[in-house]
């Protein structure tokens, strides 16, 4: 995904993902470095190391919130990369759709019907990376697999691939209807909206819960 640069006058900071690098708004008008604040992050996380208790059981307990914020911060990652790779979907593919939509019950000619396998790689490829996506997801569901035309995985991920199994089936037809690619192309568009939509959701809720759960740990330490 791309990062987003900016003055400060735009109200865009840059960040990087991993090697953090850049700065972050304070919310105060002014910007703080990134590795300020890391750095100040490790000095409490260290003191508050050297303070915490003997007591086993409120480590043990401490641990498991860290862990849930941790597993909290990787569905947000998830969720964020999904919605932007099924967003190249659906972008990909409106572009094939409009192509289509001129076509009447008439059928395509041999000329059309290859200009339109050429206009589908475009949503193919985008399909392929989401499809890797899915393969490697540790938080948000379980990983896709695929064994011929046998789909495992979550609902996401398995139904825009069975239409897209679908699609190709009718592209690859000698004389394809345009009626019936018509109608799988609504119900591909709508899938993706509908998916889109939940990734929206599922992302608002791992935020919500992060922030209740941070401040339940950290609200009122200063």
């Amino acid at each position: 995904m791309s990062d987003s640069a900016g003055s400060p006058a735009s109200g865009n900071y840059e960040t990087q993902v991993g090697d953090v690098s850049g700065a972050v708004h304070t919310g105060r008008g002014d910007v703080t470095p990134v590795e300020k604040i890391e750095w100040m992050a490790e000095r409490v996380r260290d003191s508050l190391q050297r303070s915490l208790p003997a007591d086993e059981q409120m480590r043990a307990e401490l641990r498991e919130v860290i862990a849930e914020l941790t597993a909290l911060q990787a569905q947000m990652a998830e969720w964020q990369e999904y919605h932007h790779l099924l967003h190249e979907v659906l972008a990909a593919f409106s572009l094939f759709h409009a192509r289509l939509t001129p076509f009447g019950e008439g059928g395509f000619s041999a000329a059309e019907r290859q200009a339109l396998l050429q206009n589908w790689r475009p949503c193919q490829d985008r399909l392929d990376v989401l499809v890797d996506f899915a393969e490697e997801v540790n938080y948000i569901g379980s990983p896709f697999r695929r064994e011929g035309r046998e789909l495992r995985g979550e609902r996401w991920v398995v139904e825009i691939v069975a239409l897209q199994l679908l699609f190709e089936d009718v592209l690859k037809e000698d004389n394809p209807s345009p009626g019936s690619l018509l109608e799988l192309a609504e119900e591909f568009h709508s899938a993706c909206h509908r998916h889109l939509a939940l990734a929206d959701r599922k992302l608002q809720t791992a935020v919500d819960r992060s922030q209740r759960l941070s401040t339940c740990l950290l609200g009122g330490i200063v």
